[in-house]
């Protein structure tokens, strides 16, 4: 009975245990958001975009506008002229010279002789007992003449081999000038075949010739500026002379003329200047000369005129100064970040004042749906102005509209454009043109004016590479 009882009891506590089961309710777990875990994929999504950005899009390079200095290569090869007279001999014979080349003579002063047998220059060399100069000086002059040559030798310009060639001989001939004129004195030979010659004027006595004694600044052209063409002739270095041939050429004036090529920017920068200080590369003194700007041919010349120093280099056709001029300061860029853009000229009297900002504006045609026609006052930037015009530019306007002068009935179409030169700034993140006047410009950089008006100012960042970039481009 008891065994019975006991299964009653496990049997009943089962099914209690069962009724409570079926009576447990099971509930659902809620998803939360990772704020944290959304805000990185955000960030992480960012930098993907913009590296992809980087990569992908073209980079603009930025130059810092810098104050600076353009040193100018002022260094010139000129070409000398002068009033110049070349006599030519009237006998053959052997020619002997009585003063050292580019040298001052009086008139009826003994400067040549043709000696028709040579009785007389040989007595000349004869005198000498053997030696070639008398005084020491006359070799160191040989010496320092060769060794200017050495230092000074370039191969692409083999053509002053003949120079160096003539230096010596003249200075050669030089140095037996005081022995000529002391043997002359002496001389007691057949008068009928000596021929002395006295100079006719005073002046400078010069013992070459190159074909250029006649050119004057009317008359010279480009070819005159070849060396390789106008040789020096040494007429020192010749025993003997043809009737007709050159013998000696005479400067009669102590004024004289350098013409210096120039380029187009020089000529311009010098304009104004009615006196410019130069320094003469071959002895480094310096003199001041009246300056001439001269335009032949297309090409440009500087023309110094000098009342001064002729005689330090009349035997020199080809004279190399430096203009003692000053250097150009002011902003400065690379030629690259360069640029032009083209503005409407209008006549200044269609530019009014008005708008929101009573800023600069024209009164620009505006035609309806209906076809009704009304002003609309439209902005614009002045950014050039002339004696009677000003170069607009408005993001409104464009080729063919139709403007309206102020106060009066006359009207003008958007036609006429000009370039102005700038430089794109980027200071506020996209590209805007700026306007610049050059004041010098070499092959790399550009010096321009400050204070311009849109212009640049020192530390502006431009675009370093004005072609890579637009106007209003947003600058990555």
């Amino acid at each position: 009975m008891l065994k019975y009882i006991t299964v009653y009891k496990i049997r009943m506590a089962n099914f209690v245990t069962k009724k409570r089961n079926k009576k447990i309710v099971k509930f659902h777990k809620s998803s939360h958001i990772n704020i944290g875990v959304i805000l990185f994929a955000i960030i992480f999504i960012y930098m993907l975009y913009n590296i992809f950005q980087y990569f992908t899009t073209e980079q603009v390079a930025v130059y810092e506008v810098t104050q600076g200095t353009i040193a100018q290569n002022n260094t010139f090869t000129g070409l000398a002229l002068r009033e110049e007279t070349v006599f030519n001999a009237d006998v053959s014979g052997y020619v002997n010279y009585y003063n050292k080349d580019a040298t001052k003579v009086g008139v009826d002063t003994y400067v040549y002789s043709v000696d028709e047998t040579g009785d007389f220059y040989n007595q000349v060399l004869s005198a000498n007992n053997g030696q070639l100069f008398q005084q020491k000086e006359s070799y160191q002059e040989l010496e320092k003449t060769a060794s200017e040559y050495v230092l000074g030798y370039s191969d692409e310009d083999f053509y002053q081999v003949y120079e160096f060639k003539y230096d010596m001989q003249a200075a050669l001939m030089e140095a037996l000038s005081a022995s000529n004129l002391s043997s002359l004195d002496g001389y007691s030979g057949n008068a009928a075949t000596f021929h002395p010659y006295l100079a006719p004027q005073a002046g400078v006595v010069v013992y070459n010739t190159d074909g250029l004694e006649g050119t004057t600044v009317d008359t010279f052209n480009a070819d005159s500026f070849e060396q390789s063409k106008h040789i020096k002739d040494n007429l020192q270095a010749k025993e003997k002379v043809s009737a007709g041939e050159p013998v000696f050429k005479l400067i009669t004036s102590e004024n004289w003329d350098l013409i210096l090529p120039i380029d187009e920017q020089l000529a311009t920068d010098l304009a104004e200047q009615n006196n410019i200080k130069v320094e003469f590369q071959k002895d480094g003194t310096t003199a001041w000369a009246s300056s001439n700007i001269i335009n032949r041919d297309g090409a440009y010349y500087l023309d110094l005129t000098f009342q001064n120093s002729m005689i330090r280099y009349a035997s020199d056709r080809y004279v190399d100064v430096k203009l003692l001029v000053s250097d150009t300061n002011g902003l400065k860029i690379p030629n690259t970040a360069l640029t032009e853009k083209s503005f409407f000229v209008v006549p200044k009297d269609y530019v009014t004042k008005g708008g929101d900002s009573d800023g600069n504006g024209v009164l620009r045609q505006n035609v309806s749906k209906d076809g009704k026609k009304a002003m609309e006052f439209t902005d614009v930037t002045v950014f050039q102005e002339t004696e009677d015009s000003y170069y607009i530019d408005g993001s409104d306007l464009k080729k063919g509209d139709i403007i309206n002068k102020p106060d009066s009935s006359e009207t003008m179409t958007l036609e006429s454009t000009a370039k102005l030169q700038g430089a794109y700034n980027i200071n506020k993140g996209y590209a805007v043109f700026r306007k610049v006047e050059i004041l010098y410009q070499n092959e790399e950089y550009t010096i321009i004016n400050t204070g311009t008006s849109y212009g640049l100012s020192l530390y502006d960042h431009i675009a370093l590479d004005a072609s890579a970039i637009k106007e209003n481009q947003i600058v990555q």
